[in-house]
Protein backbone atom coordinates (compact mmCIF):
# COMPACT_ATOMS: atom_id res chain seq x y z
CA UNK A 1 0.00 0.00 0.00
CA UNK A 2 1.53 3.26 -0.95
CA UNK A 3 2.75 5.71 1.95
CA UNK A 4 1.84 9.42 1.51
CA UNK A 5 3.27 11.82 4.01
CA UNK A 6 0.97 15.33 4.84
CA UNK A 7 2.85 17.90 5.86
CA UNK A 8 0.42 20.48 7.32
CA UNK A 9 1.40 23.56 8.93
CA UNK A 10 -0.57 24.49 12.88
CA UNK A 11 -2.67 26.39 10.74
CA UNK A 12 -4.05 23.41 9.12
CA UNK A 13 -6.57 20.97 10.85
CA UNK A 14 -6.78 17.42 9.14
CA UNK A 15 -8.30 19.30 5.48
CA UNK A 16 -6.51 17.02 3.57
CA UNK A 17 -6.63 13.89 5.46
CA UNK A 18 -10.81 14.07 5.19
CA UNK A 19 -10.34 13.91 1.51
CA UNK A 20 -7.88 11.25 1.65
CA UNK A 21 -9.40 8.86 4.42
CA UNK A 22 -11.67 7.25 1.37
CA UNK A 23 -9.00 6.23 -0.86
CA UNK A 24 -6.67 3.29 -0.42
CA UNK A 25 -3.33 4.87 0.59
CA UNK A 26 -1.40 5.03 4.08
CA UNK A 27 -2.21 7.99 5.01
CA UNK A 28 0.47 9.72 7.65
CA UNK A 29 0.18 13.43 9.05
CA UNK A 30 2.85 15.62 10.64
CA UNK A 31 2.37 18.01 13.52
CA UNK A 32 3.75 20.72 11.41
CA UNK A 33 5.74 21.54 8.64
CA UNK A 34 9.16 21.09 10.60
CA UNK A 35 8.88 17.82 11.68
CA UNK A 36 7.37 16.93 8.23
CA UNK A 37 10.49 17.69 6.33
CA UNK A 38 12.24 16.01 9.06
CA UNK A 39 10.37 12.68 8.67
CA UNK A 40 10.39 12.79 4.69
CA UNK A 41 13.59 12.44 5.58
CA UNK A 42 14.06 9.93 7.53
CA UNK A 43 11.21 7.49 6.24
CA UNK A 44 11.17 8.29 2.50
CA UNK A 45 6.89 7.82 1.83
CA UNK A 46 5.96 7.29 -1.71
CA UNK A 47 4.35 10.89 -1.93
CA UNK A 48 4.21 14.16 -0.39
CA UNK A 49 1.65 16.46 -0.02
CA UNK A 50 1.90 20.14 1.51
CA UNK A 51 -0.72 22.27 2.79
CA UNK A 52 1.31 24.73 5.00
CA UNK A 53 0.37 28.53 5.60
CA UNK A 54 1.41 31.42 5.18
CA UNK A 55 2.36 30.61 1.69
CA UNK A 56 5.77 31.93 2.14
CA UNK A 57 6.86 28.76 3.37
CA UNK A 58 5.73 26.83 0.65
CA UNK A 59 8.91 27.33 -1.19
CA UNK A 60 11.35 26.74 1.38
CA UNK A 61 9.71 23.41 1.93
CA UNK A 62 9.86 22.62 -1.73
CA UNK A 63 13.62 23.42 -1.59
CA UNK A 64 14.05 21.31 1.11
CA UNK A 65 13.05 18.76 0.02
CA UNK A 66 14.46 19.27 -3.28
CA UNK A 67 17.83 19.88 -2.14
CA UNK A 68 18.15 16.46 0.11
CA UNK A 69 19.13 13.21 -2.61
CA UNK A 70 17.06 10.97 -0.43
CA UNK A 71 13.86 13.08 -1.44
CA UNK A 72 14.17 14.58 -4.27
CA UNK A 73 12.47 11.82 -6.18
CA UNK A 74 9.34 11.89 -4.22
CA UNK A 75 6.20 13.09 -5.96
CA UNK A 76 5.29 15.94 -3.97
CA UNK A 77 2.13 18.14 -4.87
CA UNK A 78 1.83 21.26 -2.86
CA UNK A 79 -1.72 22.75 -2.19
CA UNK A 80 -2.00 26.35 -1.86
CA UNK A 81 -4.19 29.63 -1.09
CA UNK A 82 -1.79 31.75 -2.94
CA UNK A 83 -3.03 32.44 -6.88
CA UNK A 84 -0.43 34.71 -8.02
CA UNK A 85 1.13 33.03 -11.47
CA UNK A 86 4.74 33.86 -10.15
CA UNK A 87 4.07 32.25 -6.95
CA UNK A 88 2.94 29.06 -8.62
CA UNK A 89 6.16 29.43 -11.11
CA UNK A 90 8.43 29.63 -8.04
CA UNK A 91 6.78 26.76 -6.41
CA UNK A 92 6.93 24.32 -9.79
CA UNK A 93 10.61 25.60 -10.70
CA UNK A 94 11.92 24.54 -7.72
CA UNK A 95 10.37 20.93 -8.36
CA UNK A 96 6.96 20.41 -7.04
CA UNK A 97 5.08 17.69 -9.44
CA UNK A 98 1.57 20.02 -9.18
CA UNK A 99 0.36 22.33 -7.64
CA UNK A 100 -3.56 22.81 -6.48
CA UNK A 101 -5.42 25.93 -5.37
CA UNK A 102 -7.31 25.97 -2.37
CA UNK A 103 -10.60 25.16 -1.93
CA UNK A 104 -8.92 21.69 -3.36
CA UNK A 105 -12.19 19.55 -4.88
CA UNK A 106 -11.81 15.73 -3.93
CA UNK A 107 -10.96 14.89 -7.27
CA UNK A 108 -8.94 16.85 -8.01
CA UNK A 109 -6.55 15.88 -5.61
CA UNK A 110 -7.22 12.11 -6.29
CA UNK A 111 -6.40 11.96 -9.77
CA UNK A 112 -3.53 14.12 -9.34
CA UNK A 113 -2.09 11.35 -6.85
CA UNK A 114 -3.43 8.94 -8.96
CA UNK A 115 -1.82 10.37 -12.04
CA UNK A 116 1.61 10.36 -10.09
CA UNK A 117 1.80 6.79 -9.13
CA UNK A 118 0.78 5.93 -12.42
CA UNK A 119 3.86 8.26 -14.02
CA UNK A 120 5.99 5.98 -11.38
CA UNK A 121 5.20 2.68 -12.58
CA UNK A 122 5.42 3.76 -16.13
CA UNK A 123 9.06 4.82 -15.55
CA UNK A 124 9.88 1.87 -13.50
CA UNK A 125 8.59 -0.13 -15.95
CA UNK A 126 10.64 1.55 -19.14
CA UNK A 127 13.99 1.32 -17.13
CA UNK A 128 13.62 -2.23 -16.24
CA UNK A 129 13.19 -2.96 -19.92
CA UNK A 130 16.20 -0.79 -21.44
CA UNK A 131 18.01 -2.68 -18.48
CA UNK A 132 17.20 -6.14 -19.62
CA UNK A 133 16.79 -5.49 -23.15
CA UNK A 134 19.04 -7.01 -25.52
CA UNK A 135 20.20 -9.95 -23.05
CA UNK A 136 18.95 -14.01 -22.70
CA UNK A 137 15.67 -14.77 -20.68
CA UNK A 138 18.23 -16.11 -18.12
CA UNK A 139 21.96 -13.94 -17.98
CA UNK A 140 22.49 -10.63 -17.02
CA UNK A 141 26.28 -9.81 -17.44
CA UNK A 142 27.96 -9.96 -13.53
CA UNK A 143 28.59 -7.41 -11.53
CA UNK A 144 31.04 -9.59 -9.40
CA UNK A 145 33.03 -12.82 -8.42
CA UNK A 146 30.73 -13.75 -6.10
CA UNK A 147 26.95 -13.88 -7.57
CA UNK A 148 25.02 -14.07 -10.64
CA UNK A 149 22.01 -12.26 -12.09
CA UNK A 150 19.19 -14.32 -13.54
CA UNK A 151 16.39 -12.86 -15.23
CA UNK A 152 13.15 -14.49 -14.43
CA UNK A 153 10.45 -13.29 -16.42
CA UNK A 154 10.91 -9.84 -16.28
CA UNK A 155 12.58 -9.31 -13.11
CA UNK A 156 16.08 -9.40 -12.16
CA UNK A 157 17.20 -11.81 -8.93
CA UNK A 158 20.35 -11.74 -7.71
CA UNK A 159 21.84 -15.83 -6.79
CA UNK A 160 24.76 -15.45 -4.21
CA UNK A 161 27.18 -18.42 -5.41
CA UNK A 162 27.70 -19.53 -2.20
CA UNK A 163 23.64 -20.23 -1.36
CA UNK A 164 23.35 -22.62 -3.86
CA UNK A 165 23.57 -25.68 -3.20
CA UNK A 166 23.42 -27.44 -6.58
CA UNK A 167 22.23 -27.35 -9.80
CA UNK A 168 20.55 -29.84 -12.44
CA UNK A 169 20.06 -30.30 -16.16
CA UNK A 170 16.35 -29.14 -17.64
CA UNK A 171 17.10 -29.79 -21.29
CA UNK A 172 18.59 -25.92 -22.62
CA UNK A 173 17.07 -24.78 -19.05
CA UNK A 174 18.66 -25.51 -15.85
CA UNK A 175 17.19 -25.61 -12.00
CA UNK A 176 19.15 -23.42 -9.38
CA UNK A 177 18.25 -25.11 -5.46
CA UNK A 178 19.53 -23.13 -3.14
CA UNK A 179 19.63 -23.46 0.44
CA UNK A 180 16.44 -21.50 1.79
CA UNK A 181 15.35 -24.64 -0.22
CA UNK A 182 13.95 -22.25 -3.39
CA UNK A 183 13.87 -23.71 -6.62
CA UNK A 184 14.61 -21.31 -9.61
CA UNK A 185 14.46 -22.39 -13.24
CA UNK A 186 16.57 -20.09 -15.84
CA UNK A 187 17.52 -20.41 -19.28
CA UNK A 188 20.94 -21.94 -18.92
CA UNK A 189 22.82 -24.94 -19.64
CA UNK A 190 25.00 -26.79 -17.02
CA UNK A 191 28.00 -26.04 -19.83
CA UNK A 192 27.60 -22.44 -19.68
CA UNK A 193 26.91 -22.65 -15.33
CA UNK A 194 30.95 -23.76 -15.72
CA UNK A 195 32.05 -20.92 -16.90
CA UNK A 196 30.75 -19.13 -14.42
CA UNK A 197 30.92 -20.68 -10.63
CA UNK A 198 34.24 -20.88 -8.87
CA UNK A 199 35.96 -23.74 -9.72
CA UNK A 200 37.26 -24.29 -5.53
CA UNK A 201 33.69 -24.82 -4.73
CA UNK A 202 31.51 -26.23 -7.49
CA UNK A 203 32.21 -29.91 -9.07
CA UNK A 204 30.31 -31.21 -11.92
CA UNK A 205 29.32 -35.14 -10.65
CA UNK A 206 26.97 -36.44 -13.47
CA UNK A 207 26.33 -34.28 -17.20
CA UNK A 208 23.23 -32.82 -15.18
CA UNK A 209 24.08 -32.09 -12.27
CA UNK A 210 27.05 -29.62 -11.07
CA UNK A 211 26.73 -29.71 -6.60
CA UNK A 212 28.29 -27.07 -4.03
CA UNK A 213 30.90 -29.47 -2.38
CA UNK A 214 30.42 -27.44 1.27
CA UNK A 215 26.56 -28.83 1.24
CA UNK A 216 27.65 -32.76 0.38
CA UNK A 217 26.35 -34.29 3.19
CA UNK A 218 27.72 -37.96 2.18
CA UNK A 219 28.59 -40.21 -0.60
CA UNK A 220 27.60 -43.90 -0.35
CA UNK A 221 29.03 -46.55 -2.64
CA UNK A 222 25.84 -48.19 -4.77
CA UNK A 223 28.23 -50.61 -6.74
CA UNK A 224 31.24 -51.74 -8.66
CA UNK A 225 33.11 -48.21 -9.17
CA UNK A 226 29.54 -46.44 -8.62
CA UNK A 227 28.20 -44.23 -6.44
CA UNK A 228 25.52 -41.96 -4.93
CA UNK A 229 25.78 -38.21 -3.61
CA UNK A 230 23.35 -37.04 -0.91
CA UNK A 231 23.26 -33.19 -0.45
CA UNK A 232 22.14 -31.17 2.83
CA UNK A 233 18.82 -30.26 2.85
CA UNK A 234 17.72 -32.47 -0.44
CA UNK A 235 16.17 -36.08 0.35
CA UNK A 236 17.35 -37.71 -2.59
CA UNK A 237 20.74 -38.74 -4.01
CA UNK A 238 22.38 -38.03 -7.34
CA UNK A 239 24.20 -40.15 -9.20
CA UNK A 240 28.01 -39.61 -9.40
CA UNK A 241 29.19 -40.52 -12.97
CA UNK A 242 32.43 -42.55 -14.00
CA UNK A 243 33.36 -39.96 -16.27
CA UNK A 244 33.70 -37.39 -13.72
CA UNK A 245 34.61 -39.79 -10.71
CA UNK A 246 38.38 -38.65 -11.01
CA UNK A 247 37.83 -34.64 -9.79
CA UNK A 248 35.51 -36.11 -7.09
CA UNK A 249 38.35 -38.57 -5.72
CA UNK A 250 40.72 -35.29 -5.73
CA UNK A 251 38.17 -33.75 -3.34
CA UNK A 252 36.92 -36.89 -1.47
CA UNK A 253 38.52 -39.89 -0.46
CA UNK A 254 36.35 -42.48 -2.38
Amino acid sequence: MKKILVIESGEEKNGIQNILNSAEYTIYQSANEIDGVKIAYCYLPDMIICNVEPPEKELKIVQKLNDNPVTETIPLIMISSCTKTFHYRKIMEAGADDFLNKPVECDFLLNSISRRFRKINALKEKMLTTLTSGLTDSDIKQKGDDHILVKIGNKLRLVEFSKIICITALKEYSKIYTENAQKIIVRKSIRNWLDILPAQDFLRIHRATVVNIHYIDKIEKTGFRSYSVYIKTIPNSFPLSQRFANAMRKTFSL
